[in-house]
């Protein structure tokens, strides 16, 4: 601080000098005030944690009051922007006060200006800030102590590595959902929502056609027509229940199995809808619609179809020439299971002796291939198996597809409501998080894709 020496001789009497001397530091205060600052240091959100990450837990701690606004200053300023950024679209929670704001994907925020842009930066940063802090071990200690069960949804591929890859633990959830997911898996394309949750996507349904004339005739008119893939917010609820030590460990690790565990619930939800979905409130699914192409199996049964090596090829042949190449086959595991254990017959009929009819199989050490006819497979217990044909109930389908054709869109932020309430959570000292998502999804081409149903698993 710098300081101007006094003239101490001009004075007659101290008390002239005492009164310069206040004078000179009330306009010292005024000037002060004038000055524009600039302090580098300065901070809109929380102070001196700019490079905290994001905690569902802290969120879900401070929605019960179970911390204060102090120690969920990330969360709280985070519920702030994403709260008057949708507002300015004219979005408004459910529950308006009363919910508090989660990103589920910062890739799906609205980014039309600057602002928009720049949050959407700031909380990809802030979600995976404390990914590197996971530790398996602690979340597998935290896990058993607290009786937490893991269930495998089936769409990693196992014979190519996969259970040797953990799921990312501390990703955004809507990454933790999409690696769950069997579209996300199979190729879907994912698309933001936009707050006023609707989006259209123009198509053509019915393409011109062309026409040989002769000399001085004239060419027969014909109008392609078009159409729009309408896709509206489906409220999608996720509920997950949490013993209070969760909130209390507020570990990266236990963070990860609270996301873990939200990603895994919407995921079965979203992928069972997407597959069999009636539509309505829900989203409706790819094999419910009408312009989805079909295929019998070559050996049909009364009380079900046998699907053979020749209905591969003959499948991919009746998707559309603009189709490429598919992207995935879809189908559960014990049909691909049953696939890659069927034999041809060796001596006898019916003996299933001879060589492998759906693989290469060149010595026992080598496993089986995790593709049909070049295309990859997506195994999942989502695909049922109960569909009907005589008496036969156990039967199932199997998909065959250009996925990136199927488009999901979801909204960015996921509405959160957290309850202690209740007399089981109440007498299980546990918390209650109850997740809102806004999603849906649909056929940009419904005949990219191929239906082979009434299988049987065998």
């Amino acid at each position: 601080m710098s300081t101007t020496a006094v003239p101490t001789d001009k004075f007659q009497s101290r008390d002239e000098l005492v009164t310069f001397i206040e004078n000179q530091a009330a306009n010292a205060v005024e000037k002060a005030a004038r000055v524009e600052r600039r302090v580098p240091w300065v901070t809109a959100g929380p102070v001196y944690n700019d490079s905290a990450g994001y905690s569902v837990l802290k969120a879900a701690a401070f929605a019960l009051g179970f911390v204060g606004p102090d120690q969920a200053k990330e969360e709280i300023h985070t519920h702030q922007q994403l709260r008057d950024l949708y507002a300015g679209y004219g979005f408004s929670p459910h529950h308006g006060q009363q919910s508090f704001l989660v990103p589920i994907a910062s890739a799906h925020l609205p980014v039309f200006e600057p602002h928009g842009q720049r949050l959407r930066e700031e909380l990809h940063q802030k979600m995976t800030a404390h990914a590197e802090k996971f530790d398996p071990d602690e979340a597998d200690w935290i896990g058993r102590k607290l009786n937490v069960r893991r269930k495998a949804l089936g769409t990693l591929s196992e014979t190519a590595g996969g259970t040797f890859v953990p799921l990312p633990m501390l990703g955004e959830l809507i990454d933790l959902q999409r690696s769950l997911e069997v579209f996300a898996t199979a190729g879907a394309r994912e698309v933001a929502l936009p707050p006023n949750g609707r989006v259209q996507f123009p198509k053509l349904t019915g393409a011109s056609t062309a026409y040989w004339v002769g000399e001085g005739s004239a060419v027969t008119e014909s109008q392609p027509t078009t159409g729009n893939l309408d896709l509206q917010a489906k409220k999608l609820g996720v509920l997950v229940k949490l013993n209070n030590e969760l909130l209390r460990f507020a570990s990266p690790s236990a963070e990860g199995l609270v996301r873990l565990d939200m990603a895994r619930a919407a995921a079965l939800k979203a992928d069972l809808a997407m597959l069999e979905g009636t539509g309505g409130t829900q989203i409706k699914g790819l094999i419910t619609y009408s312009g989805l192409a079909t295929h019998t199996a070559s050996t049909p049964g009364a009380n079900g179809d046998t699907f053979q090596p020749n209905d591969i090829a003959t499948m991919e042949s009746k998707l559309p020439d603009v189709v490429e190449a598919p992207t995935a086959w879809v189908m559960r595991k014990a049909m691909f299971a049953a696939l890659m254990n069927r034999r041809a017959d060796a001596v006898s009929a019916s003996d299933g002796k001879g060589p492998f009819l759906f693989r290469d199989m060149r010595s026992a050490a080598s496993g089986p291939p995790a593709e049909l006819y070049g295309t990859r497979v997506v195994r999942s217990a989502q695909v049922s198996n109960t569909r009907v044909k005589g008496s036969g109930t156990d039967l199932t389908y199997i998909l065959l597809g250009h996925f990136p054709d199927w488009i999901v869109a979801r909204m960015g932020v996921m509405e959160f409501l957290a309850s202690g309430l209740g007399d089981t959570a109440l007498q299980n000292d546990m918390t209650y998080l109850r997740g809102i998502q806004h999603i849906d999804a649909g056929p940009r081409h419904s005949a990219s894709f191929v239906l082979c149903d009434q299988l049987l698993v065998a």
